[in-house]
């Protein structure tokens, strides 16, 4: 198939575009700035979610849509990014005639008495599923896996911060993390397979742990043996709302500590079942790549 990919520079759009090569789909790549991928046999087009891409989609037989943010910047709100972004990418969908849309969301979307990311990631699942195109919408937990975001801000915290490692709250909330491997299969299949039509998936891994659970391992693997220390969730809170009055990335929002409280977990059956694959556990699959600086 030939591919309009957004998000390819970003850490899934990375491993997923070389699991579409190796499935033989062409790719067209939506990026702000052409050669920013490496690989050579990838089309680049110029452009953003937030115009029209209808002239850069055009000949493509579908969409795989990975756009998202962490935190809101300038009018790079989440709304713009999540929700309306989406509706562009549908609209120009239409317009060229694509016979297949897939969608990242986020495990906890909803639409209603949750953060801002959830409920637009919750109103662009929407789009999609109103768009009268067949349709997939996944929903990743946190994705873990070479070049992950989340693992890496708590390797840097536990090898920054002398005699002790940090641990926010409680350290109790629930996580199934899920591999970037296991969520490029499950995006790749939903290119051709029946049972993934018009489906909206959870995308778990093979393990629930705690959050103190997580950063245990992360230490175990990184050879640290530092005491765990926990910074109450009303400190982090406080240092949000410092930081968002700065004009610099911000270490930790508000939305961040309000998903972290809610923990990320769910039935991995669903999956399963309609991907035909066993989901990789968290210690395994974290000892593949993350080991002690020489």
């Amino acid at each position: 198939m030939k591919v309009f990919l957004t998000g390819a520079t970003g850490f899934v759009g990375s491993h997923l575009l070389r699991r579409l090569l190796r499935d033989e789909h062409q790719v067209r790549a939506l990026v702000r700035k052409p050669g920013a991928l490496s690989e050579k046999s990838i089309e680049e087009v110029e452009g953003d979610i937030t115009g029209n891409p209808a002239g850069a989609m055009a000949g493509c037989d579908a969409v795989i849509s990975l756009v998202g943010i962490i935190y809101e910047r300038g009018k790079s709100t989440f709304e713009a990014v999540h929700h309306e972004g989406t509706r562009n990418l549908i609209k120009a969908a239409r317009q060229t005639g694509v016979k297949r849309f897939i969608q990242m969301s986020a495990l906890g979307a909803r639409p209603g008495d949750a953060s801002p990311y959830h409920t637009t990631k919750f109103a662009a699942e929407e789009e999609v599923r109103s768009s009268g195109i067949p349709w997939t919408v996944l929903r990743p937990s946190l994705i873990f896996g070479p070049g992950s975001a989340f693992v890496q801000q708590m390797v840097e915290v536990m090898q920054a911060v002398p005699l002790i490692r940090p641990v926010p709250g409680t350290g109790e909330y629930r996580f199934r993390p899920v591999h970037v491997d296991d969520v490029a299969e499950c995006f790749c299949q939903s290119l051709t397979n029946p049972l993934a039509s018009s489906q909206t998936v959870d995308l778990v891994g093979g393990e629930e742990l705690s959050l103190n659970e997580i950063a245990g391992e992360i230490a175990d693997c990184l050879g640290i043996r530092k005491t765990a220390l926990h910074v109450p969730i009303p400190l982090m809170k406080m240092g949000a709302a410092f930081f968002s009055m700065l004009p610099i990335t911000p270490p930790v929002t508000a939305v961040q500590i309000r998903m972290l409280e809610e923990g990320s977990t769910a039935d991995p059956e669903k999956m399963k079942r309609i991907f035909h694959i066993e989901p990789m556990g968290f210690r395994d699959g974290l000892r593949k790549y993350l080991k002690p600086a020489s």
